[in-house]
């Protein structure tokens, strides 16, 4: 049964993409069987995958136009159900479907044990397919940058996913925050992230991991290669190993 993690910020511009491209390839890395889901209307996952400009993608899969199998693109140990630039009309068809909280959660059990890891790129909002992500999810992953302002959105989140939680979804829990693009000796990174670990409500809830500021990063998705293939030896290799390792350890099988 696999592991189904949304990656979810609704601020754009804080490492969603660069995440589940990363962490997933990482984990393929490790032997793991990962499927990456493209709920971002801006395709960029897809188009980092290759698979951009694909006819039919996850907006066509959640109305029930094709079938889970047929858009699935593999890659080895990687595989992913694209979005192309129709997403956002079926999203908006999808607003009028009795239950269109739980399209996705119902497809992605089709296929639930025939990967280890289900990573959900998510877009920058918390409409309908943010929601979906939610309730088919097990857990989920807030991208954070250490920056003004970042609690304001990590407060969003947390209401939702406790609504999400309380009425659709109730073995949802929160993964981790995960500090991106950070310079980690800087006095202001330092002061946010010892911020957020006072306070009690996210114990526990931080990964030991960050994913440091590396040009690397925004390079190989534009050159559609994830960063173990673009430039192995670099930070962000390292980082999203790190990184792999340290979910593998929570949520790998034992």
């Amino acid at each position: 049964m696999s592991n189904i993690i949304s990656i979810i910020n609704n601020k754009g511009g804080t490492g969603k993409t660069t995440t589940v491209l990363n962490l997933a390839a990482a984990l393929a890395k490790k032997k793991q069987r990962v499927l990456m889901v493209d709920l971002d209307s801006q395709c960029n996952l897809s188009s980092a995958f290759g698979a951009n400009g694909t006819e039919q993608g996850v907006g066509e899969l959640l109305v029930g136009k094709v079938d889970i199998n047929s858009v699935i693109i593999p890659n080895g140990k990687l595989s992913l159900i694209p979005a192309n630039e129709k997403l956002l009309d079926y999203e908006f068809l999808l607003n009028n479907e009795p239950g269109r909280e739980y399209m996705l959660r119902e497809q992605l059990e089709k296929v639930a044990n025939d990967f280890d890891f289900i990573l959900i790129d998510c877009p920058p909002s918390l409409g309908t397919l943010s929601t979906n992500s939610l309730v088919a999810a097990s857990h989920f992953i807030v991208p954070m940058q250490a920056e003004n302002f970042a609690f304001i959105g990590l407060d969003r989140i947390m209401l939702i996913s406790e609504k999400v939680k309380k009425r659709m979804n109730p073995s949802l829990d929160l993964g981790g925050i995960l500090f991106v693009k950070l310079a980690p000796r800087t006095k202001f990174s330092q002061a946010v992230i010892q911020s957020l670990s006072d306070n009690q409500n996210f114990a526990g809830k931080i990964f030991n991991t960050y994913i440091r500021q590396d040009i690397s990063l925004m390079e190989s998705g534009a050159f559609k290669q994830n960063i173990f293939d673009y430039a192995p030896k670099s930070r962000g290799a390292h980082d999203y190993s790190d990184l792999a390792k340290e979910i593998l350890k929570q949520y790998g099988k034992k």
